[in-house]
């Protein structure tokens, strides 16, 4: 074979080597870049993502069009936003008063916007009376919560306990023009204490005649616990009437009205905001409303 033939085969197989080393790179790149597109996208969302929570932290990880849009398409209720206000209704009822906290109670109502209903008890100061027009005025509900709020007088018999009641009504039309349909049993429907002074069953002697006389009384079933303690403890009470409210439509909030239950103004606000937060609107009693009754008659 002449020289110039030699190179000429050198150079062609070459040439061939190239082609091929060439080909293999360009399908080994091709492969990988064909599994990075076939590899499942694994990217972990939250948890707090997932429920509607907004998340405490950016996440970091970078995401594509695929998680973007399932984020987008999350239709759960953000956790901070209040629920839509329904057919929730809350009824704040306060008892025992007035006293030098019920213009308190009456500013925190106004600045919320809120009615409510209070139990009173009989007082013939001028101040007293004072404060039970500033009640009505502010379109509140007055209900009858009996004169004396002497149990050992008032629950005696069913007589005695509607003498008691109607001093109040008196006392009550002389000065805001009206006497109230609704009242609250001191203690509740269900108290003992009654038995010391009018014997086993003078409970439901008393309601029914309550109700024979046309009043409908009213129990009810969250407690604020402020009478469970000379102060009780501000964050109890809003714990316990949160706790107490969930799962219910309407609810019937105890809560006092006493110079001494500082606490309670402490936790009036805070109370109705995490309330309308879960989506109570605020109504005052009457008669034909809600009504939730230990005794069940």
């Amino acid at each position: 074979m002449s020289e110039r033939k030699r190179r000429a085969s050198v150079y062609f197989i070459g040439l061939m080597i190239s082609a091929n080393l060439v080909g293999c790179a360009a399908e080994q790149i091709h492969t990988e870049q064909a599994a990075q597109v076939r590899k499942p996208l694994s990217v972990k969302i939250a948890s707090d993502v997932l429920e509607g929570n907004p998340s405490p932290a950016p996440v970091k990880e970078d995401f594509d069009a695929t998680v973007v849009e399932t984020r987008h398409f999350y239709t759960g209720p953000p956790h901070h936003k209040p629920s839509p206000v329904g057919n929730k209704i809350a009824y704040l009822t306060f008892d025992d008063g007035p006293s030098n906290s019920t213009r308190k109670i009456l500013h925190i109502l106004k600045t919320y916007g809120v009615k409510a209903t209070f139990f009173v008890i009989g007082t013939e100061t001028s101040e007293g009376k004072a404060l039970y027009k500033e009640i009505a005025a502010a379109g509140h509900a007055l209900g009858n919560h009996t004169y004396s709020h002497n149990y050992n007088r008032i629950y005696k018999s069913p007589e005695a306990f509607m003498s008691d009641v109607r001093k109040l009504d008196q006392l009550l039309e002389e000065t805001v023009g009206y006497r109230p349909d609704i009242l609250r049993f001191p203690g509740g429907s269900n108290n003992h204490l009654s038995r010391k002074s009018g014997g086993m069953g003078v409970m439901s002697k008393v309601a029914a005649e309550v109700k024979a006389q046309g009043y409908q009384y009213f129990d009810w079933n969250v407690s604020s616990t402020d009478a469970a303690a000379p102060v009780q403890d501000r964050d109890m009470i809003i714990d316990s009437v949160l706790s107490a409210s969930k799962g219910k439509k309407r609810i019937i909030v105890l809560m006092h009205d006493n110079t001494y239950k500082t606490t309670t103004l402490e936790a009036l606000p805070i109370v109705i905001q995490k309330l309308k937060a879960a989506g109570f609107r605020f109504e005052k009693l009457q008669k034909s409303s809600f009504t939730f009754q230990f005794l069940g008659l």
